[in-house]
């Protein structure tokens, strides 16, 4: 097979030599395969948090969010049969949540103070609507939720927890009746509601685990003070793309009074934290590549001077300054290829170990890197987006292309009479 002279001459001048220029060449195609790699790794990952995230909200939060403006639904049973009559709505179930203050109560020493929130709920209807109280996210006790609570995973460790055990549980019913007292200028005592720890959930996602606790419907509005009424009612979607627009339809036939909002709505600055970090950190990666090009800028400047004499007998057999010019930019691209297919190689090898080097290094360190109670995940997802890969493989073989540009049209421009004398 016949090579055009150009890509052969190319070829030749990129065979490794012991020489200052070999040296500079192969430090370009490293910053490039290590540009390209970490741009693979990051975005990857941030994809992964991303898709995780949303995933765990979905799971674990309603769809759609129905609330009375006063906070309190009373006559909920007929706004949960308005919303079932929508096409676009899977289940429908009551809720009550607040915040709670807890207190241990261990047969030695001190009680532990925690202030978690609080989640009252129907199971038989929750199934519907989430997938907080299946099966699968119970692993120690059993799903029993009557006088008795279900705690998160780090509740139980944090305050060192086991099947059997008693919280004392203050709610806002209480506090509320101990402000009444005192304006009344009578005297009440705080007394809490004890509640059993019947079992332990674990839905592998850090906040809910960390903050949430459950309990049945009946106990919940009793701790809250509310009778027959919730404090909302959580609505699951066949389709959760649907939010918005079912959100727009509820509006319509639901009564005065009430909020609707979205699960977007609800975590609006988290998903948009997320975007905009994702956009930050592909831009300032990006600058980092635009850098590890300047190596190939300087490596065929280099190049360039040290070939002189041979681009002027080049031009005196006949080359001309366009022939000239790809010889160089041949030279770059391919310093870009070998970067790209090293720095691919090595960016996937790199995501499918990821969460093994991760371990190594807090075994070497002892530090963890990605603490799930700043993450909120157990093990660092990634999620590789083909559409990610094309614009990072693209925009760094031009970047590369460009880097190589300038230094191939001085090449380009030089006369034989000049490259002579540089001899």
């Amino acid at each position: 097979m016949n090579l055009p002279f150009e890509l052969s001459l190319a070829l030749r001048y990129l065979r490794p030599k012991r020489t200052f220029v070999s040296v500079i060449t192969l430090i370009s195609i490293i910053g490039v395969t290590l540009g390209v790699a970490v741009l693979i790794i990051v975005m990857s990952v941030m994809s992964g948090f991303d898709l995780l995230l949303r995933e765990r909200l979905l799971n674990f939060n309603y769809h759609i969010k129905v609330f009375a403006e006063s906070r309190v639904m009373n006559d909920y049973s007929e706004v949960r049969d308005k919303l079932l009559e929508n096409e676009a709505v899977q289940g429908v179930a009551p809720f009550v949540i607040g915040p709670v203050l807890i207190e241990t109560q261990p047969n030695e020493g001190l009680p532990q103070i925690d202030t978690p929130f609080i989640r009252g709920v129907d199971i038989e209807l929750e199934q519907t609507v989430s997938s907080l109280v299946s099966s699968n996210s119970v692993v120690q006790g059993e799903m029993d939720l009557s006088g008795g609570l279900l705690v998160g995973s780090e509740i139980r460790s944090r305050l060192n927890l086991k099947i059997g055990d008693y919280l004392a549980v203050h709610s806002a019913r209480s506090f509320h009746r101990i402000r009444e007292s005192q304006e009344t200028g009578g005297e009440t005592v705080l007394l809490p509601d004890d509640y059993e720890v019947r079992g332990v959930i674990d839905v592998d996602f850090f906040e809910y685990n960390s903050k949430f606790m459950l309990t049945s419907l009946e106990n919940a509005q009793d701790l809250y003070d509310l009778g027959d009424a919730v404090h909302g009612l959580g609505v699951r979607l066949k389709d959760a793309s649907l939010a918005e627009a079912t959100r727009q339809q509820l509006l319509k036939v639901l009564p005065t009074g009430l909020v609707v909002r979205t699960w977007e709505d609800e975590n609006s600055y988290l998903l948009e934290a997320l975007v905009v970090e994702r956009n930050v950190m592909f831009y300032l990666l990006f600058f980092v590549m635009i850098v590890a090009a300047f190596g190939i800028t300087s490596s065929q400047i280099t190049f360039v001077v040290q070939r002189t004499p041979e681009i002027g007998t080049l031009k005196a057999l006949g080359a001309n300054g366009g022939q000239i010019m790809r010889i160089f930019l041949f030279q770059s691209l391919l310093v870009a290829i070998l970067g790209l297919l090293f720095g691919f190689g090595f960016g996937l090898l790199a995501l499918e170990f990821r969460n093994e080097f991760l371990i190594l290094m807090r075994d070497i360190t002892g530090l963890e890197i990605f603490p799930a109670s700043i993450y909120g995940f157990q093990a660092l997802p990634a999620e590789i987006v083909i559409s990610d890969l094309v614009k990072i493989g693209v925009g760094s073989f031009f970047i590369c292309i460009l880097a190589g540009l300038l230094p191939a049209w001085n090449a380009s421009r030089l006369r034989p009479v000049e490259a002579f004398r540089h001899e």
